[in-house]
């Protein structure tokens, strides 16, 4: 039986003796929040009790409570204690669970909320992760070989039985043919070429990596001519992609063809994820 977490305790804790663990506490300090509270005046009585977690090592990691940190850090108070809620015994993948959890009616974005969960260990984010790292991308808000657009990562990859399988070609097919251009793992590109490849299954993956490769403007030219599909039919941009890499395909070959769809289907909420700028 699985033991249970242990109960926290609420001690006096100086704010400055806390610090930030990236693996667990995923998202960064919202300075927008801390200037404008520093601005109106700050109020210890709407600070709140925070959540920290003490390690065996002596460290404290903020689980929730950050944001009101850095506030107090800002108007020079860091110093003084406040009552804080304190777990003991926690491993990080514990503390990233209580953070997710901690978190849960919040607006934390889902490239954080995703970092948390391979933290926690939970078994979906781990496996698009590994998925990714197959291909020598990772899932991260900055850096080289990173992809941002983790809600088409999760559509993608539970778009096939066995889950995974669309995204693991997907991510070949881009990778193959555009190496590691941040624009190769553009949602729309990734949303339309699973559209393609789930519609298609006798499509040759490494033909279309030898067409896509030479395509004039790489995966950007491939992105703007779904653009350009959305602008002058309505579609979406995946879509305008899905269309667009057909075309592609298709160039030169007498048979084996992918078809092409008429008039495009509605616009739904999981083809209009909000995506970070490439």
């Amino acid at each position: 039986m699985k033991p249970s977490r242990p109960d926290p305790q609420v001690k006096l804790v100086a704010p400055s003796a806390v610090t930030i663990d990236r693996r667990v506490n995923t998202r960064p300090v919202d300075a927008t929040w801390v200037a404008r509270r520093k601005k109106e005046g700050y109020d210890p009585s709407r600070v709140g009790v925070p959540t920290v977690s003490a390690r065996d090592n002596g460290e404290l990691i903020w689980l929730d409570g950050q944001n009101r940190g850095a506030l107090i850090a800002a108007v020079g108070k860091s110093d003084e204690e406040i009552y804080m809620r304190v777990f003991h015994g926690l491993t990080v993948a514990d503390e990233a669970k209580l953070f997710l959890g901690l978190n849960d009616n919040r607006r934390v974005t889902p490239i954080y909320k995703f970092l948390a969960q391979v933290t926690a260990a939970e078994k979906e984010a781990l496996e698009i992760s590994k998925i990714a790292n197959a291909n020598k991308w990772h899932v991260a808000d900055s850096g080289s070989n990173a992809i941002h657009a983790v809600t088409a990562l999760r559509t993608i990859y539970r778009s096939s039985n066995p889950n995974g399988s669309t995204l693991r070609q997907a991510l070949y097919i881009v990778t193959q043919a555009w190496g590691h251009a941040p624009e190769a793992v553009h949602a729309h590109i990734l949303m339309g070429l699973t559209s393609v490849i789930n519609a298609s299954p006798g499509m040759n993956p490494d033909y279309l990596v030898k067409k896509l490769s030479a395509t004039d403007g790489g995966p950007l030219g491939v992105l703007n001519k779904g653009r350009g599909y959305r602008t002058v039919v309505g579609c979406t941009v995946a879509q305008g992609v899905d269309q667009v890499i057909r075309s592609i395909y298709n160039t030169g070959r007498r048979s084996g063809r992918l078809s092409t769809w008429g008039p495009p289907a509605a616009r739904t909420p999981s083809q209009t994820e909000p995506v970070l700028p490439v």
